[in-house]
């Protein structure tokens, strides 16, 4: 038989008390003469013989009563001979996300569980080996420990920005199992528990103890920046950059008021007064100017206590000097009034014989305007420019085949016959996703040209038919090929004034031109998977704030650069990013995730069917608890209610003693 508290068999001590009492309180005896004592002299010898075994009985039952009781406080076990030699494992999971900065019944919710953890592992025996995981999942999480090491790496343990994963913590602990073929597991899991999407895709068998260990936060409001985006795609120095501001309230009770303040490269720009009813949101329209062109950052705030790691929101925004339109083949005065005289362009015109093939990805948009010929040089690099996210506008001249062998490359439908016509475009079409934010409200006297002549166009179903006239032929189709997409025009411009005079042409090409600028990614996660684009960069990128200077997996492709975040970064910020000469090409703005913002905790029926499989046992959030999954693990037979019932017995028999056994 072993102790689980050996500590108390001091206590035995305590038996002596009953023990001198017992012998310093006999009565000495006085003799007394009678004439004639024969019969009182035998009464006398069997009163005393009665009452001295009286008195060692009562003596005896008191002692074991005692006795028992110090030993089941012991907490006595017989252990299980079967586990006695094989190896144990013991698994202790600390969730060190940000939830976990929440305030509960006895304070940070962090430092609640790494109490706990500490107390699991000062009543561990010696022959245990002990796995320690946290967020991270990191290679020190492969490792077993002794207690003293689990301890000092419990201490150095800090608050992660990853969430919580349950499935990648039990992964962990079933690979260190199996791999090292131990003889028993007993995981910890000490956590919020908070909800995380995904689906559970792990199962236990019986061999696996599961002991889940909540820490439970005091439920309050929480006000969250949960996102921010730009409201038009088009970015320019001196006019207004408009952005819009999602703040949440993950309380259920009451609606929060705070101020939320605007900082653009450090100098706060604007403060607005803010009210989100509870378990809501609210979309925040702001907007500044910026007098310069390049990247700038910016800094979102809203003051909220306890949890502040999501009151803060980071994005860098590029503001563009001018769209680059290259018009090539023919002059035409139509693209010059419509891109030459506006800063938003920067409209070049080139022939044929004079372009520098290199140069045409850093245009955005070409427009290919009656071209005399196409060699298959010209027509390889606009297929390269198409593929690689750039938009091709094809105007046709008189001669349909000019063309032929670029629509031939890029597998598209070439023009046929023209035809005469005095057909009016439909006013269908203007409804249609293509000119969706021209117009407000489209009027219902809107002018609408007639087309004199056009070619046909059999667009294929990969095409997309943007504009037609009312007897249904095309005269706009829009083909996505790869990032990019090509634009062909029916309308020859010498042959139609009425059309290319009209607003609808101009409308229609300034459209097309900024079809390519999709809305900017002004913000990313820290721990994010997926890859970051950037533009061209040469050599090592590096990522840099403050101190901090990350080197980043890099990848360089026809449009720029993409990076990919590592393990290194664990602080949000805007860092700057710079090639292996430090100089700076971009600001990056990284944030935590968002999904420890929200109040919403697995309960214990929940996990009990997630481990169903499994030994598992809820925890309550007390020393007792954790002291009695411990007493647990000893695989073997507990003794201290059979003390305790031995205890209660020698207590009646005492009993027993006293009120029939005569002197």
């Amino acid at each position: 038989m072993n102790f689980l508290i050996p500590q108390f068999l001091w206590a035995l001590l305590l038996l002596i008390i009953p023990l001198i009492i017992h012998l310093f309180n006999f009565r000495r005896y006085k003799k007394v003469v009678f004439s004639n004592v024969s019969m009182l002299k035998e009464i006398e010898t069997q009163s005393r013989k009665t009452k001295q075994l009286k008195k060692w009985l009562i003596l005896l039952s008191r002692l074991m009563a005692l006795s028992s009781l110090i030993l089941a406080f012991a907490l006595p076990y017989f252990p299980n001979q079967s586990g006695l030699f094989s190896r144990k494992l013991v698994s202790i999971y600390i969730d060190n996300s940000q939830s976990m900065l929440a305030e509960g019944e006895n304070g940070q919710l962090f430092e609640n569980g790494k109490n706990k953890a500490r107390q699991i592992i000062r009543n561990l025996p010696k022959n245990f080996e002990i796995q320690i995981i946290e967020n991270s999942l990191s290679f020190s999480s492969n490792k077993t420990y002794t207690a003293t090491n689990a301890l000092r790496l419990i201490d150095e343990m800090d608050v992660d920005h990853r969430p919580n994963n349950l499935n990648g913590v039990v992964k962990k602990i079933e690979s260190k199992y199996k791999s090292d073929s131990y003889g028993h597991n007993y995981s910890f899991l000490i956590s919020d528990f908070q909800q995380q999407k995904g689906v559970i895709d792990f199962s236990l068998d019986s061999s696996y103890h599961i002991y889940a260990c909540p820490v439970l936060p005091n439920l309050e409001n929480n006000l969250v920046i949960d996102s921010v985006w730009l409201m038009k795609p088009t970015i320019q120095s001196q006019k207004p950059i408009e952005i819009m501001v999602r703040i949440r309230n993950y309380g259920q009770n009451n609606a929060m008021s705070s101020k939320l303040s605007l900082q653009i490269d450090g100098v706060q720009r604007l403060v607005k007064s803010i009210n989100i009813p509870s378990a809501s949101y609210k979309d925040i329209p702001m907007s500044f100017i910026n007098n310069n062109a390049g990247w700038i950052g910016g800094e979102l705030s809203v003051t909220d206590v306890p949890i502040v790691f999501d009151n803060t929101y980071y994005f860098s925004i590029l503001i563009n000097p001018s769209i680059k339109v290259l018009e090539l083949g023919g002059q035409s005065d139509e693209f010059l009034k419509i891109f030459g005289k506006d800063s938003v362009f920067n409209f070049i015109h080139s022939d044929v014989d004079e372009l520098d093939y290199s140069s045409l990805n850093s245009f955005d948009c070409i427009i290919l305007n009656q071209l005399p010929q196409m060699s298959s040089g010209l027509v390889t690099q606009l297929k390269k420019f198409v593929f690689d996210g750039g938009i091709l506008s094809v105007v046709p001249s008189r001669n349909k085949d000019e063309f032929s062998p670029l629509f031939r490359e890029l597998g598209i439908s070439n023009y046929q016959t023209q035809e005469d016509k005095e057909v009016s475009v439909s006013p269908s079409s203007i409804a249609g996703t293509f000119y969706k934010g021209a117009y407000k409200q489209i009027p219902t006297n809107l002018f609408l040209p007639q087309i004199q002549s056009c070619f046909g166009l059999n667009s294929g179903p990969q095409s997309d038919k943007i504009l037609f006239l009312k007897d249904g032929s095309e005269i706009l189709t829009r083909t996505n090929l790869g990032s990019g997409s090509v634009y062909q025009s029916t309308v020859p411009l010498d042959s139609n004034q009425n059309y290319t005079a009209s607003e609808l042409f101009v409308i229609t090409q300034l459209k097309i031109a900024f079809s390519k600028r999709k809305t900017q990614t002004i913000a990313s996660q820290i721990n994010s998977i997926d890859p970051i684009y950037l533009p061209d960069i040469t050599g090592i990128i590096h990522l840099k704030k403050g101190d901090i200077d990350i080197v980043t997996e890099s990848y360089k492709h026809s449009s720029g650069s993409r990076i990919w975040l590592n393990d290194e970064l664990s602080k949000s910020g805007i860092y700057s990013v710079t090639d292996s000469e430090d100089l700076p090409h971009a600001k990056l703005a990284l944030n935590y995730s968002r999904k420890e913002s929200h109040q919403n905790y697995l309960d214990g029926k929940t996990l009990q069917k997630i481990f169903s499989d499994a030994q598992f046992t809820m925890n309550e959030n007390s020393i007792a608890s954790v002291l009695k999954s411990t007493q647990d693990m000893q695989n073997g037979s507990h003794l201290w209610k059979v003390f305790i019932l031995l205890c209660l017995i020698f207590l009646l028999i005492e009993i027993l003693l006293l009120r029939f056994l005569k002197s």
